[in-house]
């Protein structure tokens, strides 16, 4: 249902009503006789910047939600991946859980869509000939390691809060001559945001003009002093 749809009908009803606002967000009673043309203009304007909020409170609200997991393997066999002679990104195809969409399963990289706190996890099980060693990267950057020799079928998992920035990409690569284990339930790639880190321009402007006002206050006092 679009906004100015919503303008309309409320419009109408609350015409009906006879209903606008003050300045100070007490409701006022039109009386009917005297109500004119004016007074509609006002309380739709205010109807249409009401919505207006509303919408881009939804749309806010769907941008701060963000978690994903993923597991290696779509099918339920027993399936061994590597070892490989170079380095190899690993591709999560299984998704169980993609709200915001940040996670690509052709690419397996989670870009982050935000800038915020995420909550990282990975878990590997170990592949034949018995050892895994995996990272989780940060636009290429190592920021922590999964790491288990006990032999295959065996499992480690490693996690980390880390800032994002919107736009940061993170990865699993499989380093050279190891291998890792999945049957599509096994070995999983997970995250979600913990919260947003974004501070609008009005934020910045709200904070200048506190320490604007700080500034004064105490420059005053010390006139005072003087």
């Amino acid at each position: 249902m679009s906004g100015w749809f919503l303008v309309v009908l409320l419009g109408c009803g609350l015409v009906r009503a006879q209903v606008l606002t003050d300045e100070n967000g007490d409701s006022l009673i039109l009386n009917p006789e005297q109500t004119t043309e004016a007074d509609l203009r006002v309380l739709l304007l205010d109807l249409k910047t009401r919505v207006e909020k509303l919408e881009r409170e939804r749309e806010d609200r769907a941008k701060y939600q963000v978690a994903f997991s993923a597991s290696l393997i779509t099918t339920t066999e027993w399936t061994h991946h590597g070892p490989f002679n170079t380095d190899t990104k690993l591709v999560f195809r299984k998704v169980t859980t993609n709200i915001g969409e940040a996670y690509d399963p052709n690419t397996g990289i989670f870009t982050a869509p935000i800038r915020g706190l995420y909550y990282i996890r990975f878990t590997g099980c170990v592949g034949s000939p018995g050892s895994m060693n995996a990272a989780l990267m940060k636009n290429g950057e190592n920021m922590f390691a999964v790491f288990d020799t006990r032999g295959t079928h065996g499992s480690a998992s490693n996690s980390m809060t880390l800032v994002l920035e919107a736009g940061d990409q993170l990865s699993i690569t499989l380093w050279a001559e190891k291998s890792i284990f999945d049957q599509s339930r096994l070995s999983t790639f997970s995250g979600f945001l913990v919260f947003p880190m974004e501070f609008g321009d009005n934020f910045k402007q709200q904070q200048l003009k506190t320490k604007f006002k700080k500034t004064v206050i105490l420059r005053r006092g010390r006139n005072l002093d003087s």
